[in-house]
Order: C-alpha cells, then structure tokens, then sequence
C-alpha cells in the first residue's frame, strides 16, 4: 500500500534476558508553528517614518495598518494543510471594536516600509474579528487555513497580510521585536496525515539475535547457540560466541609495611605497626611523631583544591605560639621563594628573619617580578602596613584556587577575614570589624571604599556580585544615598524617620506602596471655573511616560455630580459636572512606558527556575528548615561552608567564656 508515512530509523539496543516485541507505527499527521519573517506598521499621520524596529503593532482605523510576513520556504507545495491559525497577543485595547485580515498585493521590506510606500492591499482572508478590552493581555486566534492553501498552491503570491481597523478600532499587538512578554506573532499549520506498516523484521549473521518474521506480532531474542559459560561479544564485525575467562589466585604475600598473606583459606594482610603507626579516633596519632627526612623536596608538602595547604591555631587560653619559627646560627627563621619565570631562588617574595643589625617583624619584595613593588613594611599597633610603588599596581593581591580544567573542583577564596572578637565578659566590649575599605582622595575622582564584580560564564549561573548575610545586626547599613542601576527585589519595605512627635526616643514607619505594574501617582486640587469645570495640565513629558491612565475625583466642603469631561489628550485633562468655585481633589495614574520600563517590565508572577524549585526565600514561615533558604540552592558550597564557619565562632565563643570563669588553678 503506498502510502505518505515518513521514513523512521531508530537504532535497536540489545538487552540479556529480555525480548523485544514489536508492534506496527503510525503517523497520524505534523504541526508547524512558524514566527514573522518581518512585521511593521504604518501611520499616514507620519507618512515618511518606518516602524519596522517597533515592539507593538498598531492598528488604527484613523492611520495606522499593521504588516506581517511569515516564511513557507520549508514547508513543501505537495503538503496537505488541514488548518492554518494566525495567533497574536494582545497588548493593549483603547478603543474596542473589529479588524480585518487583508492580502497584500505587492512585495515590501520591513526596514523601509511607511505610509508613503506602503503596498496596495488586497481581498479580505478574515472579515470582522472582533477584539475586546477583556482580551488585553490574551492570544486571539485567526482562522487563515484559506491563505496558507493558496500561497502553497501559487495561486496567490505570498506577499504577507495585513491588519486593516473597522470603525474607529484602536489596538496593539506585540510584533517580533518585543522581547518583553515574547509574544510575536505566530501562524500555526496542521497538517493532514497517513499511515504506514512496517512489513517485516529480519535477524542478519552476525547481529547475535534471533527471530523476526513478516506478519503477526514479531519477537526478537538473544541467540541461544553458545555453550555454557560463554557470552557475546563483539569482535570488530559481529557478535560471537566467546569463553567468559576463568582464574585462580595461588598466594598472597605481605608486602612492605604489611604482615600475613598465605597460599590456602581465608587470608589476612595487616599494617606492620613496627613501620606504620595506627591511628586513634579523629585520626590521631596515640604517640608523638618525628619527622626525619623530606617529603618530596621539602619537610612537609600538602596539596588540596579546596582546604588551607597549612592551618595552625594556637591555643584558646593559656600562653602558647600557633607557631613558633627558631633560627640558630643566624639563618632565615621563615621563607617563601618566588620561583615564577624570571624569578630567582635566592629572591624572596616573603621572608621573617632575625640578624644581627636588629629584628624585623616581616619583608616583602618583589625581587624576580616585573612591574611590581612593596615597600618594606611598617608595623604599629598589632598592624602590618603594606604600600604599592609602582603606579595601577595593588598593594595587596589575593587570588583563591584556580581548579584544573576538567577536575570538578571548586576555586577557592580570594580572602577571608575574621574579626577579632571583644570581651565576652564584658557587655562594654566590642567585636573587631572583619574588613574596612576606605578610598582616597583623587585629583578629579575619588577612589571607592571596595569594588566586587560576580564571577561571570556563558550558561546558567549566580555570580553575585556581593553576598551579605546578616549577623545580629543588620545585613547592611548605609549612611548616606544609595543608587541602583536596575530593579531591587525584596520582602517588603518601609521609610523609617525620628518620630515627629518625639524624635528623641521613638522611630516612625510607613510601609511602601506596591502595586503589580510599574504604576506611577500623581494628584493635586483645583478650583472649578465659572461654568463648573477644569483643565488639569500635566508636565510635557507625561503623556510619553505614561499610558493606561485611571482617574480619581473627590469634591471639597459639598456634593457636585463631577466626572472626566476629556480623558488625557496632549498631557492635559477636564474635569466637568462641579459648581463654579468649588474644590475638586484629583487624581490620576499611569503605567510607564518608557524605553527601560518596556525593556524590563516586572513579572508578576515567576516560576523559580528548575534548581530553585522546592526552595524559599523564607523557609522558616513555612515550617522548612534553613538549608531549604533558595541561596542553598544558588551557592551551595558557600553556604557550608558559612555554617561551618558560624559553628566554629560559636564553640570558640563558649570556650572563651567558659575558660574567663573558671577558678584560677583549675581546667577544663
């Protein structure tokens, strides 16, 4: 039976002890959804200006007729179009009435079209479609099956169509270019379908199967002919037959550092504690150990993507080094070389020493780098003051691990500071401060107190650019203006002032007003002229601003009948109905419309992104634990290892405060 099924190659996998079955495929048809090749509108009010870069689509029965074009290129003649839709997205209705879908009748370009050029249109494809206010921010969809039909068949020439207003309807849509709500225009295609049988299924040599057959319910298997312990395999051309291998161990000998073995039984190998030490719990050795020798090159070397190469703390309580560096003989107590290219080993980057002509506390040099310089250090005050001197060059320069390309690894912390804690015995104390940036005073521009760029790749990430977590206080405090250059999120908000009636002692707040759009308030008062009316006019930018106004009238000292005598026309308005003199508080609102308002409107409402989902930005209001707050879910690892951090000031704080209160003597 001929028949229009497309042709299906499918790849078939073989599983041991399974069967294969099977059964017939049919294709019961295709859907295409094809976006514009170009879309514009023109404004025979404006008649040499194209808007083919707009995001809207104006349709205007005073001036304004839209163009779309959509690309059949791939879609074959010969195919069958059981039903053709033209979808488009409402984005606003000022005035509610219908339209008609037209041909065009001669070709045009998106970037040069204008009511000056536009091309002559021809026989209507939709007559009367009808658009109401309620569909603002909806899909009306448009039956074309007609058009599509006779494009494919060449029987008209595929010139696009156009949206030509009835009456005095007034509408847009979004076009291509609105990458706002991402709604272009679309034209979706059926297409009718067929059937089709697979006639038969054969097992070749080689392929390691079995069965097969041309009608009925066919079932392939894996081939039954090898001998007891074989299996398949391949051998570079088919699968055979093949031994499975067997083998047998005939001794176990202790190697170096071990004990046991044996040739029979159940043998046993352990650790030659002679030669290597046993551990206790938390992997600690029961006796003290010496190091004699070198590992590697050096006494002791440690490697880690992820931890400190070196962590010594001294103790909490009590007299005791974390460290304690002992020269004899007048060599270097301490030395770090820098051995990057160009670099000396005899050239120290870092080095403590003590020599006769007096004691310095720590050197820096840049002996072996080009186009940097430390000045040697002054220490004051517990501090160690480091000065760059060489110009666009850091003092200081912390760079965190950079993990090796396809290890997985996590880079590490360019820095971290701890501030020092107060007396805890003391509620007068206060905690040391983590880190202070201050800029400095420049000939035209001063420098930032701290700059802090989001690590960035190509692809899904969070490369914040700064993480604050509050403590016992707030997460940040500014003094002074703060600016942002985008949207801020948040749970809520307030302005907080001294109180007015007692500023002193008491702090006064108001809530922000929200609303779900980018909606802007404006109100004052006037007084009605003779004849019971006003003209309110509005600032020459208002009407650019805005759009999608709402009007609110309120009557001073009595009643009067008011009303919006003329909505918004030329940034002003009219209020009518009231009596001459009388007061009339008004109000009106707005919805931006500006360029970065239409580039970033707010959605209303979001779904988190897959790897956020499950996750709260408040998990405790809904009975969740912490780790279920989303910046688990954003920053993992960082999110450990502040916990672990938090827990560590914990146990040091309650060890601090516990060794202050105990009797001089004892211990804890």
């Amino acid at each position: 039976m001929k028949t229009n099924l497309r042709t299906i190659a499918r790849k078939l996998q073989v599983l041991p002890l399974f069967a294969l079955a099977l059964s017939v495929l049919a294709w019961t048809g295709a859907y295409a959804q094809i976006t514009p090749s170009a879309d514009s509108y023109t404004n025979t009010a404006d008649a040499t200006t194209n808007y083919g870069a707009k995001t809207l689509l104006d349709v205007d029965a005073a001036s304004q007729v839209s163009y779309i074009q959509f690309n059949l290129a791939s879609i074959p003649a010969t195919a069958s179009v059981s039903q053709a839709t033209l979808k488009l997205y409402v984005n606003g209705v000022t005035t509610a009435g219908s339209f008609n879908v037209d041909y065009i009748n001669s070709a045009w370009s998106e970037s040069t079209i204008d009511a000056s050029n536009a091309p002559p249109l021809g026989t209507t494809i939709a007559s009367n479609v009808n658009v109401t206010t309620a569909e603002k921010n909806q899909y009306i969809l448009i039956n074309v099956t007609s058009a599509v039909q006779a494009w494919l068949s060449g029987s008209e020439k595929n010139n696009g169509l156009a949206l030509v207003a009835n009456s005095t309807f007034n509408a847009t849509f979004d076009s291509k270019e609105n990458t706002t709500t991402s709604h272009p225009p679309e034209l979706d295609i059926a297409f009718s379908g067929g059937e089709g049988t697979i006639t038969g299924v054969t097992t070749s040599s080689g392929s390691g199967l079995t069965g097969g057959g041309t009608s009925g319910t066919l079932n392939l298997s894996l081939t039954n002919g090898c001998a007891t312990n074989q299996v398949l395999q391949w051998n570079g051309s088919a699968w055979v037959c093949s031994s499975a291998g067997a083998g047998t161990i005939t001794g176990v000998t202790a190697g170096t550092a071990l004990t046991g073995g044996g040739t029979s039984g159940a043998v046993t190998l352990n650790l030659d504690t002679t030669q290597v030490p046993l551990l206790g719990s938390a992997n600690l050795f029961n006796n003290n150990q010496a190091i004699n020798g070198n590992f590697s090159s050096y006494a002791l070397t440690v490697l880690s993507p992820t931890y400190y190469g070196l962590l010594v703390e001294g103790p909490e309580s009590g007299v005791g080094a974390g460290i304690e560096m002992v020269t004899t003989g007048g060599g270097m107590s301490w030395q770090i070389l820098n051995t990057g290219a160009g670099a000396s080993q005899a050239a120290n980057k870092l080095n403590f020493r003590n020599d006769s002509g007096g004691v310095d506390v720590l050197t820096l040099t840049a002996a072996g780098q080009v186009g940097v310089g430390i000045t040697t250090p002054q220490a004051f005050g517990g501090q160690l003051q480091v000065n760059a001197t060489t110009e666009n060059f850091e003092a200081i320069l912390a760079e965190g691990y950079t993990a090796p390309s396809g290890s997985g690894y996590n880079g590490s912390e360019g820095a971290y500071f701890y501030g020092g804690p107060g007396d805890l015995t003391n509620g007068s104390s206060i905690g040391g401060t983590g880190i202070v940036g201050v800029g400095a005073a420049g000939g035209t521009t001063d420098g930032e107190g701290g700059e802090f760029f989001g690590g960035y790749r190509f692809g899904s990430g969070y490369g914040d650019g700064i993480y604050v977590e509050a403590g016992s206080g707030y997460a940040g405090y500014f003094y002074g203006s703060v600016d942002v250059v985008g949207n801020v999120s948040k749970s809520g908000g307030s302005f907080k002032i001294d109180h007015p009636l007692d500023p002193a002692n008491k702090y006064l707040y108001h809530s922000f007003v929200e609303s779900p759009d980018m909606m802007n308030i404006y109100d004052g008062v006037a007084t009605l002229d003779a004849n019971g009316e006003a003209v309110i006019q509005m600032p020459e930018w208002f009407g650019v601003l805005n759009r999608d106004f709402r009007y609110q009238l309120t009557c001073i000292g009595g009643f009067a009948p008011t009303y919006i005598a003329e909505e918004l026309t030329n940034n002003q308005f009219k209020i009518g109905g009231g009596r001459a003199g009388m007061r009339v508080s008004w109000q009106i609102t707005g919805i931006r419309q500006d360029e970065w308002a239409n580039a970033h409107r707010i959605p209303v409402e979001e779904e988190k992104e897959e790897r956020l989902k499950g996750f709260y930005l408040h998990p405790e209001l809904y009975g969740a634990p912490a780790e279920k707050q989303i910046q688990w879910a954003r920053h993992p690892e960082m999110m450990k290892k502040l916990q672990q951090d938090r827990e560590q000031m914990k146990e040091k704080q309650a060890r601090q405060a516990q060794s202050v209160a105990l009797p001089q003597g004892s211990t804890n």
